[in-house]
């Protein structure tokens, strides 16, 4: 079985310079974005997840990089585990993985910890 990567969508693959904005797919691929993914496929089954309709996602990946794509319906719950190196899967839901890919995480190791990086990320009073 192959172990899996989740990769995150906005600000990792799309570069999302202006947020969500209104939706829509509106920006370039982050650099590099496409090859590391390729590269990545053949080592790991790889997902995305996202919070935008997957196949508008599939879509968008499908017509800039030649990589093998599929998603499930929105809203409708499809496997339990991606297992399936050589095509990335697009959902809206985050499957087990061996490593979430992601422009917003904070990586936990203790409490103190994560809410010390955590704070980093707020504003100045």
């Amino acid at each position: 079985m192959a172990k899996t990567v989740a990769v995150d969508f906005d600000g990792v693959i799309h570069a999302y310079g202006k947020g969500w904005l209104d939706g829509t797919i509106y920006d370039k691929p982050v650099p590099g974005a496409f090859s590391a993914l390729s590269m990545l496929m053949d080592r790991y089954a790889v997902f995305i997840h996202t919070t935008r309709r997957a196949c508008e996602v599939a879509d968008w990946i499908s017509e800039r990089a030649n990589l093998m794509t599929c998603w499930e319906p929105d809203g409708h719950p499809g496997c339990e585990f991606w297992n399936e190196r050589g095509t990335l899967l697009v959902t809206d839901r985050k499957l087990p993985a061996v490593a979430y890919i992601d422009d917003r995480g904070i990586r936990f190791t203790s409490w103190d910890q994560a809410l010390t990086d955590l704070a980093k990320f707020e504003p100045a009073r």
